[in-house]
């Protein structure tokens, strides 16, 4: 300010001006209002964004007129006293309240004694206390003027913006009176680092990681890159110079190339300008939280490249690195960073927490791998795997190996993503996005992260690229455990007040937890609009639930406060995982507490499906159960005993919102119906809805007149059945001369039982042929963009489900690409005329390079035929000269 002598006793003659930063949502995000001749606030800009700058004369004590200059500094230039004024000028601060503390009450200050014994009495004979005291109290005691009769267009226009500016004015006006008291406003983030949203956050990531409430558990842990490393097995990392590289967390140099035994663990194909599934995989762990592009788990990744072109090699070679065993690189991850570090291998002071493999196949529970993976999760290394992409019953190793930790995937309205696996050994769930809208934000759920050569982004409105598996919700399960043993064992350190608690947090005690329901968000308790079905407590879809950071922490902290004392005394209750019957009999089973649980924590409530069973309570946890008197419908049943655990009230909790998760007994049965005495050798069972669309297929002999079907996870609603026979063996199901018979209209529900009849007759002619059905879409694989020079591929991927693989049924549906027939026309959009420089090969494989002339707009017509009938798909393709 101008006019202003420097003294901020003297009210009565210099001018006072405060300023204030607001966002564009009109928050005050910085504010000023003392009484000195400068005034300090930052602005936190990042790019792009806008601010508005308000500058105020308050004329409480004075209307002397003044001039005034900006003057804009950055942060890192100015000294530490004015760093200490921006920072408290960037803070969020509760209104009524002061943090008072001592510092020499017996100092001479007769001048504001009736201030000082006022304050005084606030503490209440404490050395230090969070004293609350109104805006208009304050303002009395330090003799700020009235503001009653006060006009001005910041108290008119911008109340919020000016009851933060009156506050901090009389704060300061308290200190200036009171030297020999500490006075601190109350910062409402003092001790936490705010999670802020990075650019593409709202837009992209909201989904996945409000779900996870994993802002609210950065808000505790702290947005910045932590010492939590997290070695991923994949593809490999970007490279140095790309935009990927310098916006996450790749410690390369402290990873391995097993693909070609070397020290660079670059991922080629992300060279190539290929999707880099490692870099996906990577940056959604270690994205930076620094205000550009999106957000991720502020951890470190290690990457070690095992995959190449979708398929992955030496990853037993992996297991022995991370392991530190002997193994082909001849070095181990802490070997490498050690050097990294310069550090002797004795002297290396870091750990690696997490682990996580995107990948999957064949195996065996007792297989080598798993054995080694037990190894490395014995050390104390959590590991994560992707639970696999095969859908209903599908399983995959190394996500079902006994130590390591399958993760399903959900999509944007939390359900689990329809090519999720399920199996006994999910043991949670992360989003792994699904494309389709499923929230209608106009935007496909789909994870976004890192995954491509900055070059190969110019067009591109964002740098990031969306996929879909449960690769992408794997690393969400490696960073979420990475975090949670940080938590666990270098911040809270509940084994320091409680030494029976172990101080390495390994994968036993996270099972514990997650059994605890101290871990996870079970979504499937209820039914929902996409998935109708309930199944609360843990179930093969979705394991114990979504990830959720923030009650983890929650759940540690109880550790530390005594609340929890055992990882083995944890609230839960252990159930027989099925139970078999049989026609007729009676079986009885016991339901035990685990922990707190039991008569003095909670009640015992159950349900069930009473047109299939009975169920009778005994008394102390144990039940009867026997198939319904009046249920006599042939075939198999396989129906729950669900389990659930209201807590009692009153009851202490280790946090609001806790509950024991419930737990479901299976029941299972069978009833034969009646038979007649005809073979037929294979039957083809198709489950239709109300369109006749297929929802199901499965196949059964007849042998002396019994067959047996099994047709699973079926939503509620309204079915066919149609049957068919290949008596003939030549694939012409329902043709000329075979069996076929459809029934009429069925529900489906959990509620009622329908009894399906139908007539199964020879016809005398053929079903229609179904056309194929174009599977790839070139706008996802960046297909409908060329350039003039380069080359340019689009792979036609396609179906039939006329195609009958007799040696694997799997692939029923599913022809090899060379099975069809191509074509493809190029047509000129501003001409009409045809183009050459693109062919399509017999398995579907559209390649070409433009040359000079073709650039522009051009009409690409796909032809795939079955040689009966042909599916057309068509895109532009724009060319760029």
């Amino acid at each position: 300010m101008i006019k202003h002598d420097g003294d901020a006793d003297n009210v009565d003659e210099n001018a006072d001006i405060d300023i204030f930063i607001l966002n564009t949502e009109l928050e005050t995000v910085s504010s000023s209002a003392g009484l000195d001749r400068f005034e300090y606030a930052e602005i936190p800009a990042g790019l792009d964004d806008i601010f508005y700058i308000i500058v105020d004369h308050y004329r409480g004590y004075n209307s002397e007129s003044t001039a005034y200059i900006i003057k804009n500094t950055p942060s890192s230039s100015t000294n530490e006293a004015v760093k200490t004024k921006l920072h408290q000028s960037n803070s969020d601060i509760n209104i009524g309240k002061l943090l008072i503390a001592q510092k020499d009450f017996n100092a001479d200050s007769s001048i504001n004694n009736n201030l000082k014994n006022e304050i005084t009495l606030r503490m209440d004979g404490y050395p230090a206390k969070l004293v609350e005291i109104s805006t208009s109290e304050l303002s009395e005691l330090v003799g700020l003027p009235n503001d009653q009769e006060y006009l001005s267009s910041l108290k008119e226009n911008f109340i919020d913006t000016y009851k933060i500016g009156r506050w901090r004015k009389a704060t300061n006006l308290l200190k200036q009176k009171l030297p020999e008291i500490k006075v601190d406003l109350d910062y409402k983030k003092y001790l936490h680092v705010d999670f802020v949203k990075d650019p593409l956050h709202d837009g992209y990531q909201w989904w996945s990681f409000d779900i996870m409430n994993l802002p609210e558990g950065l808000e505790i842990l702290g947005t910045d890159v932590k010492p939590i490393n997290v070695a991923v097995l994949d593809s490999g990392g970007p490279y140095e110079i790309d935009l990927a590289y310098q916006r996450s967390i790749f410690d390369s140099d402290r990873g391995w190339d097993m693909e070609d035994n070397d020290p660079l663990p670059d991922d080629v194909e992300f060279e190539q300008g290929e999707f880099s599934h490692g870099t996906h995989v990577g940056s959604t762990i270690s994205m930076l939280n620094d205000g550009i592009d999106a957000n991720g788990f502020g951890a470190r990744v290690t990457p070690v490249r095992v995959c190449f072109e979708g398929g992955c090699g030496p990853t037993y070679e992996a297991y022995l690195f991370i392991n530190g065993d002997e193994n082909e690189s001849e070095t181990s991850w802490a070997e490498r960073t050690a050097i990294s570090k310069g550090l002797a291998l004795s002297e290396l002071d870091e750990k690696l927490h997490a682990m996580n493999m995107s990948y999957g196949g064949g195996g065996s529970a007792t297989s080598n791998a798993c054995q080694k993976l037990a190894e490395i999760s014995e050390s104390g290394v959590l590991i994560a795997s992707s639970s696999g992409n095969g859908g209903i019953g599908s399983m995959n190793y190394p996500a079902a190996c006994p130590t390591v930790f399958s993760v399903a995937a959900t999509n944007g309205t939390h359900r689990r993503s329809s090519y999720s696996s399920t199996n006994e050994f999910v043991d949670f769930a992360a989003p792994g996005g699904e494309y389709s809208d499923w929230n209608d934000d106009s935007i496909d759920d789909l994870v976004y992260a890192y995954a491509r050569i900055e070059s190969e982004m110019i067009d591109s409105p964002v740098p990031l690229v969306g996929a879909q598996g449960t690769s992408m919700s794997s690393p969400h399960g490696a960073g979420f455990l990475g975090l949670l043993k940080y938590y666990y064992e270098e911040i809270s350190r509940p084994f320091n007040e409680n030494t029976n608690l172990p101080d390495i947090l390994k994968y036993n005690h996270v099972e514990q937890m997650l059994k605890g329901n101290l871990l996870t968000n079970d979504v499937n308790k209820i039914s929902r609009e996409f998935d109708t079905t309930a199944r609360p407590g843990r179930d093969d879809h979705l394991g114990y639930g979504i990830i959720d950071l923030e009650k983890a922490i929650k759940s540690v902290d109880a550790f530390k406060n005594g609340y929890f004392d055992s990882f083995d005394n944890l609230p839960y209750y252990q159930t027989v995982s099925n139970v078999k019957l049989e026609k007729g009999t009676t079986s009885e089973f016991e339901i035990s507490p685990n922990g707190r649980a039991g008569p003095d924590f909670n009640s015992i409530t159950y349900s069930f499906n009473n047109n299939f069973i009975e169920v009778d309570d005994l008394g102390n946890s144990n039940y009867s159960v026997k198939i319904a008197p009046d249920y006599n419908s042939a075939g198999w049943v396989l129906t729950p005993i669900t389990f659930e655990f209201p807590l009692l009230e009153g009851v202490v909790l280790p946090y609001a919102g806790y509950e024991i998760l419930a737990s479901n007994v299976e029941i299972l049965f069978h009833i034969k119906g009646a038979s007649q005495d005809l073979n037929i050798p294979s039957l083809k069972v198709n489950l239709l809805n109300e369109n006749d669309e297929e929802v199901q297929t499965t196949y059964t002999d007849i042998l002396n007149g019994e067959g047996s079907i099994a047709l699973t996870d079926i939503a509620d609603g309204f079915y066919k059945l149609q049957v068919c026979s290949d008596i003939n063996g030549d694939s012409s199901w329902c043709g000329s001369g075979e069996l076929a018979g459809l029934s009429e209209i069925f529900e489906v529900s959990s509620s009622s039982v329908s009894q399906v009849n139908l007539s199964v007759e020879a016809t005398s002619e053929g079903v229609p042929n179904n056309a194929p059905v174009i599977i790839s879409n070139p706008e996802n694989s960046d297909a409908t963009v060329a350039a003039v020079g380069q080359d340019y591929l689009y792979r036609v991927l396609a179906e039939d489900e006329d195609y009958v693989d007799e040696n694997n049924p799997a692939n029923n549906g599913k022809p090899p690409r060379s099975w069809f027939d191509y074509s493809i026309e190029i047509i000129n959009q501003s001409d009409g005329s045809s183009g050459d420089f693109l062919t399509i090969d017999i398995i579907g494989e559209v390649k070409g390079t433009p040359e000079n002339g073709d650039g522009g707009n051009w009409t690409i017509r796909i032809g795939v035929s079955d040689r009966i009938d042909t599916t057309i798909q068509e895109y532009t393709l724009a060319v760029d000269e």
